[in-house]
């Protein structure tokens, strides 16, 4: 254990301000940064890696992007903190609005957990409705209502009880059961909460009606559709990935993109519904919402994200990536599901043509085996996510030389498990 790891148990909790920094679900001690800059890495003991977590998503263009810096430095010289409106608040307000019909208005907070907390209580608010719908290991934020824990372990947890009694849980892709829990709980529920494109149980796409269906029985059941972009957002395309899926929400969040790498979130919808803020009927704020510093690099990250080259170089770096994962699986007969969406991939450690379409069929997989895969590739030099349910990511400075080296080395690993194999079962 090295000393900065133990220095920080002293005074942190775990030594981690957010428990997967721990790394304890790989097994293996965690990485302590200095530093990092393009697709790399640094940590305290001279070791490069090759990133592929990327902040846990919100670095799309790499770390320490110049175009970022200068603008945080930029806006440090004229203040940090002003408890006032500020014109780049306006100003980053401005280009989400322009991004899709149905966000008339936005409003910034300090992240995801708080955009998903806000949309939520906005959306109770105006139905006048209580039970949320949601869906089988997906992941809002840390606040009670959104937790994945049977009512016997909220006590324990610190959480409250009654939290649990307005949650309705059912299983992505599942639209007879969405159905029948609107039947059971007719006019009732206030709001249905999704990631359109999972991406925190894995990467697991929506069947190619069950975004529309539920829109439909929203509409019926005047129930309000929330569609947590933290992940999704900007990161697919410019904008909410709404606008690819051809499904518009009632509300939207989003979280890490916008930010450029700073504490962001932000959630939005039509007037009619974030009227109820200006009314102030709902209590919503902070202290460092719509900060200038935030709002300056998030202003930047857009503005390199707004040309539409940038997508396509995404696109194109992230089939690399799938070719090469493709190649190698050939070369050296390998039976296991490789999923990518755009910049967003997964290794998923289950044979290929396993179904993948809800949290059940994630979670058959071996979190020992990544973890195993995980420590094997940091030796290597790869910093991937310290957990096997959350997904990676390729950046705009993912050099393409990485990505090839990074396919023949996570397939070579594979290989020397012996476990996946074709002619033999996977553990």
């Amino acid at each position: 254990m090295t000393e900065q790891i133990m220095r920080g148990r002293k005074v942190i909790p775990g030594g981690v301000s957010s428990p997967l920094r721990a790394c304890r679900n790989v097994d293996i001690e965690p990485i302590v940064t200095i530093s990092g800059n393009g697709e790399l890495i640094f940590d305290c003991n001279e070791n490069k890696y090759i990133d592929f977590m990327y902040g846990f998503g919100p670095l799309i263009l790499g770390h320490s992007h110049a175009v970022i810096v200068e603008a945080i430095q930029k806006q440090a010289k004229i203040g940090m903190l002003y408890g006032t409106m500020c014109l780049n608040e306006i100003e980053l307000a401005e280009e989400i609005v322009k991004t899709a019909e149905f966000i008339e208005q936005v409003r910034f907070v300090c992240s995801g957990t708080e955009a998903v907390m806000s949309a939520i209580r906005l959306a109770r608010a105006y139905t006048k409705r209580t039970k949320i719908l949601r869906f089988k290991g997906g992941y809002h934020g840390h606040f009670d209502l959104v937790q994945n824990k049977s009512s016997s372990k909220y006590i324990e947890s610190g959480l409250d009880p009654a939290a649990m009694e307005s949650n309705i849980i059912v299983s992505y892709n599942n639209i007879e059961e969405v159905k029948n829990v609107f039947k059971k709980f007719h006019r009732e529920i206030a709001a249905v909460v999704i990631e359109p494109i999972a991406c925190n149980m894995s990467l697991i796409e929506p069947h190619s009606e069950f975004l529309k269906e539920l829109r439909l029985i929203c509409n019926q059941e005047e129930s309000l559709l929330i569609f947590d972009e933290v992940i999704s957002g900007f990161r697919f395309n410019y904008g909410p990935v709404s606008n690819l899926l051809g499904v518009e929400p009632d509300i939207v969040t989003f979280g890490k993109i916008i930010g450029g790498g700073t504490p962001v979130g932000a959630f939005g919808g039509r007037k009619v519904l974030m009227d109820l803020l200006d009314q102030e009927q709902i209590l919503q704020g902070g202290t460092f919402a719509g900060n200038p510093l935030t709002m300056a690099a998030g202003l930047a990250t857009l503005k390199v994200l707004s040309d539409p080259a940038t997508y396509s170089e995404l696109e194109r770096k992230g089939k690399l990536l799938q070719d090469c994962i493709g190649k190698y699986k050939k070369e050296y007969d390998l039976n296991f599901i490789f999923a990518r969406k755009g910049s967003v991939f997964a290794f998923i450690f289950l044979p290929e043509g396993h179904a993948i379409d809800d949290h059940e069929d994630i979670s058959k997989q071996s979190s020992l085996i990544y973890a195993r895969f995980y420590q094997e590739m940091r030796y290597r030099g790869y910093h991937l996510t310290p957990d096997v349910e959350e997904t990676m990511y390729v950046s705009l400075a993912s050099l393409d030389t990485s990505l090839e080296r990074f396919a023949k080395d996570a397939c070579e690993v594979i290989r020397d498990f012996r476990t996946f194999a074709r002619n033999e079962p996977i553990l």
